[in-house]
């Protein structure tokens, strides 16, 4: 081949285009190889079958204007890879000759980078095949979620419609209902009129026979009576059975409306209308009910008269501008009744914020209380002007006998019954009272030498709960309403006030427990000191028993030290000695485990010179040293609660033992002989 035309050949080639139809020159690398001039057939070959598997893609599915201008520009690509693939034959065959020149580096250099740039296209190209077929899919499905939210919208109206239609059903039914009741009853009454004339006739007939009447005559009016006394016998079988087919038509309505009603039901549960839901469920007044402070004021609103509703609710929602030209357009008189209700609102509003003001201040002073005695006396003193009534009493339940307790203004506590009075149902049905009017019940009886009943004009019981528990530990009784009841604002000040003492008497319980239990902690810590200062064994075995007596209240206590393998005890002062395989004490320190036998006499291992004798239940615990060597043993009566328990018992809950000591006798017996083996372990006798 000549040199001229290596360069015509050389004019024709390929320059480099992108899919958005710009074309442009590639710049070769300075530093590749002429050897990567033998690869390149083997690059065409891949892009030409990649182009090969997007035609076939391509031919699958429609085909739109953008993907034919793909086809076209590929089918150009392919055409002068084609044409670039005999230049690197020729250049192959030739390349002896073509050595010779200055130029072929560069050509090999150029080559490449055209067959480069023709490979990076055919991929963009390829990329943006498959993006434009995702994009396709994307828009169908969007499509199909349109349209399926579509059908849901309406068949959730079609529900609605539904719902409607049968609402009207039944109200029409109900009313019909109605009418046929109405016409029942004066069927019923023509009946008892019926039955009436009918007696009156046969004491008629009986009074014409008794008497010496002319026959003919009695025979005629005989024949009148008995004539007329068959029809109203036909006239009340006729009603009578118009009475039983109306009664069968009522049935039938109350099956239909029945049904209704239930079908009303299903399609309120089917149907997600959030105004539905808020409709049912409105409860804006029922203040006592909920017994929970209410998310908003709505219920100052609510309780007003429709029309004044209607004034509170365009003032709110119009604003004070358009609300006053809309009064401007009234007349006088109503522009009058409308102002002074605004302005009586005004003033209940400015009332009711300086009641909820000076109960935050005195809520304040109630959380200062340090003990409950002096939390009742501050309630029973200052609530009173908040709810504006004569008194105001904070009882608490006192478990231990049963009894309410609460305090005079002399601090001399009063006590009252739980069980008796309108205070008994708060305690039953767990639940806030609002009587109005003079109530014929006792609202509580005192106790002094006898039952005292007290009564009042008006009265709003509150209980007060445990936080976090359905457990009623007292009430609050609010008396004789300046008013003639206690208003939604009092009512509302009520359910504030007994949450907050509800928290105040959870908090003054726990820090008496935690004081309690401190107390507890330092008698049993000079219990033992008192043990480790014995000076002998007889000493440290009288002062064991005199701990158990002083921390568990126990009164019949044996204990006995363990050495080489015997039992020692120091009764009356006086040593004695006893084998391991004595009693159930033996058994324990042979075993080296905890017993406590209900029934210590059915005990085959019982031994009346060793063991307890009671009918109680016997506790036997073995102390162990470090070492696991049983030291001694000791076997007490479970006959009293825990001291501890009897000075914390005005505490606990009638349901549960919930501000005692968590842990039971046992356990606490459990962890004082471990804390008591520890302490001998460390006396050297």
């Amino acid at each position: 081949m000549k040199h001229s035309q290596l360069v015509h050949l050389l004019s024709k080639q390929p320059q480099s285009i992108d899919y958005q139809g710009v074309t442009q020159m590639s710049t070769p690398r300075a530093n590749q190889q002429s050897q990567q001039t033998l690869t390149l057939p083997h690059k065409l070959t891949t892009l030409s079958t990649a182009y090969s598997k997007e035609q076939r893609l391509l031919t699958e599915g429609n085909e739109d204007l953008d993907v034919q201008k793909i086809k076209d520009l590929q089918n150009r690509l392919i055409s002068r890879c084609t044409t670039l693939e005999f230049l690197i034959q020729v250049i192959t065959t030739h390349k002896n000759e073509l050595n010779s020149l200055p130029t072929i580096q560069k050509i090999e250099q150029l080559l490449i980078s055209i067959v480069n740039t023709i490979q990076n296209t055919t991929k963009s190209e390829i990329q943006l095949g498959f993006l434009n077929r995702q994009q396709k899919k994307t828009s169908m499905f969007n499509k199909q979620v349109l349209k399926k939210e579509a059908e849901l919208f309406d068949r959730n109206k079609s529900l609605q419609q539904e719902v409607d239609i049968n609402s009207t059903r039944s109200n029409k039914l109900i009313e019909e209902n109605q009418k046929l009741q109405k016409q029942l009853k004066q069927e019923k009454n023509l009946n008892e009129i019926n039955i009436k004339k009918i007696a009156a006739l046969e004491k008629r007939i009986e009074f014409i026979v008794s008497n010496d009447i002319n026959i003919f005559e009695m025979r005629s009016n005989l024949t009148i009576l008995m004539k007329e006394n068959e029809q109203l016998k036909r006239d009340l079988e006729r009603k009578n059975q118009e009475v039983e087919r109306i009664q069968g038509k009522l049935n039938q309505y109350q099956l239909v409306v029945s049904r209704l009603q239930k079908t009303i039901d299903n399609l309120r549960k089917k149907n997600d209308d959030d105004e539905i839901r808020g409709f049912i469920k409105k409860d804006d007044i029922e203040l006592l009910m909920n017994f929970k402070i209410p998310q908003n004021l709505d219920f100052r609103i609510v309780c007003q008269k429709l029309d004044h509703q209607n004034l509170l609710n365009d003032l709110c929602e119009k604003g004070v501008a358009n609300t006053l030209q809309q009064i401007s357009q009234q007349s006088q008189e109503v522009q009058k009744q409308q102002i002074t209700y605004y302005y009586n609102q005004l003033l209940s509003f400015k009332d009711f914020s300086e009641r909820l003001n000076q109960l935050l201040l005195q809520m304040e002073e109630f959380s200062n209380s340090q003990t409950i005695e002096d939390l009742i006396f501050y309630v029973n003193r200052q609530l009173p002007q908040v709810f504006k009534c004569e008194t105001v009493k904070l009882w608490l339940l006192d478990t231990k006998n049963g009894l309410l307790y609460s305090y005079l203004e002399t601090r001399q506590q009063i006590k009252a019954l739980q069980d008796k009075g309108l205070v008994a149902d708060t305690f039953k049905m767990y639940q806030a009272q609002n009587i109005s009017q003079k109530p014929k019940k006792a609202i509580i009886y005192r106790i002094n030498d006898c039952e005292q009943p007290e009564y009042g004009k008006s009265a709003l019981i509150l209980p007060i709960f445990c936080i976090g528990q359905n457990i009623i530990r007292g009430s609050l009784i609010i008396l004789n309403s300046e008013s003639e009841q206690f208003s939604f604002d009092e009512e509302y000040f009520g359910i504030i006030i007994s949450r907050f003492l509800g928290i105040i008497i959870q908090r003054l319980v726990d820090k008496e427990s935690w004081l309690i239990a401190q107390k507890y902690r330092n008698l049993m810590n000079n219990q033992l000191t008192e043990i480790l200062r014995s000076n002998n064994k007889q000493i440290a075995s009288e002062r064991i028993k005199l701990s158990f007596k002083r921390i568990f209240g126990f009164q019949i206590i044996r204990f006995y030290f363990v050495m080489n393998e015997q039992l020692i005890s120091f009764e009356n002062q006086k040593e004695q000695t006893f084998s391991l395989d004595y009693g159930l004490a033996g058994m324990a320190v042979r075993n080296k485990k905890r017993y406590i036998v209900n029934d210590i006499k059915k005990s085959v291992n019982f031994n009346p010179k060793v063991d307890l004798t009671s009918l109680l239940p016997i506790f036997i615990q073995p102390l162990l040293n470090k070492q696991d060597v049983v030291i001694g043993v000791v076997e007490t009566c479970l006959k009293n609660k825990l001291s501890i328990d009897m000075e914390r018992e005005h505490l606990l809950e009638v349901s549960e033992n919930l501000f005692g000591i968590e842990e039971h006798l046992t356990s606490q017996l459990q962890s004082y002989v471990e804390l008591l083996a520890g302490a001998l372990s460390n006396i050297e006798f």
